[in-house]
């Protein structure tokens, strides 16, 4: 049987035709679209750059560290992967820089900082290794009086001092997390000397931590705890002493959402609502990162201010 040519080539271009709609096909998503971003001005963009020096590092970029950065945006249409990487590099880049060692360096400082001055007044180092050397101090007298409790308790003071200054380091090393950070310095003298009693203390721990005051259930058993050193529940936990207290503050799942709560407010200056912290509070409490939390608050447009 004799098939006519042309039969047979508009077979195949009918074959190709259906095939070429299998396959490019697209599948629109509303929404899903990148804005254009070429409207926005150049200063915004630079303003952006510096905003994020001064939150992540504690200063303004240099000319360089700004050109080099805007053009890396522009060049994107300020994508929200040159933005994540910028934001990435600042704060964990180990390069070593001039009057930084390194963005990481510099990110880490800025975080002891900030901790410091939102639990100690912003107590400078002198202080607190003035503190530390009475402390030593005195546990040398207690020892050459025989006095063991002196020496346990001014060997108490000391450890607690220490905690503090060495935070600077071992959280940079990974060696100690945020929270544990944060224990140590609701738990030496400058902070009791700032909210002295047991009243004080147990009502500024909160407040300092999670932005509130205890009911009334969680202030008694607190207050046992630091007053009398007897047994109480503090978010699911036994304590006994102040240590155990701390710690079971700044380990409980409230602490999480406090620290999500506190980088809203103090990159955004307002609020966070209710979802924006469930987004990110899984995450939060499995990787322990601080730095993602940043991450998903600097990379948007809100704080950008492109919008």
């Amino acid at each position: 049987m004799r098939v006519h040519k042309s039969f047979i080539l508009m077979g195949m271009m009918a074959l190709l035709s259906l095939q070429s709609c299998e396959q490019n096909e697209d599948i629109l998503i509303p929404g899903n679209q990148q804005p254009d971003y070429r409207g926005v001005p150049t200063i915004k963009v630079e303003n952006y750059v510096n905003r994020l020096f001064i939150d992540l590092l504690g200063r303004e970029a240099t000319d360089s560290e700004r050109m080099r950065s805007v053009i890396s945006l522009r060049s994107s249409n300020l994508s929200l992967n040159t933005r994540d990487s910028l934001i990435r590099r600042l704060q964990r880049d180990t390069q070593y820089r001039v009057g930084d060692s390194s963005y990481s360096h510099a990110w880490h400082e800025r975080m002891y900082n900030l901790l410091k001055a939102r639990f100690l007044e912003g107590a400078d180092e002198a202080e607190l290794y003035l503190r530390l050397g009475n402390a030593q101090f005195a546990q040398t007298i207690a020892r050459l009086n025989g006095d063991s409790v002196g020496v346990f308790s001014a060997q108490e003071q000391i450890n607690k001092y220490k905690n503090v200054l060495d935070s600077r380091w071992k959280y940079r090393k990974g060696l100690i997390t945020l929270g544990e950070m944060c224990s140590f310095m609701i738990n030496n003298g400058i902070y009791d000397q700032i909210n002295m009693n047991s009243f004080n203390f147990v009502n500024a721990s909160f407040d300092d931590l999670f932005r509130r005051f205890p009911v009334r259930d969680e202030f008694e058993q607190a207050y046992q705890v630091i007053e009398y050193n007897k047994p109480g529940t503090v978010f699911g936990r036994v304590c006994t002493n102040k240590n155990e207290y701390c710690r079971a503050l700044t380990e409980s799942v409230e602490f999480y959402e406090a620290q999500i709560r506190w980088a809203f407010y103090t990159l955004l200056q307002r609020e966070a609502g209710t979802p924006e912290v469930l987004n990110l509070l899984s995450n939060y409490r499995y990787s322990g990162d601080f730095k993602n939390v940043q991450m998903a608050i600097l990379r948007t447009d809100e704080y950008a201010q492109f919008k």
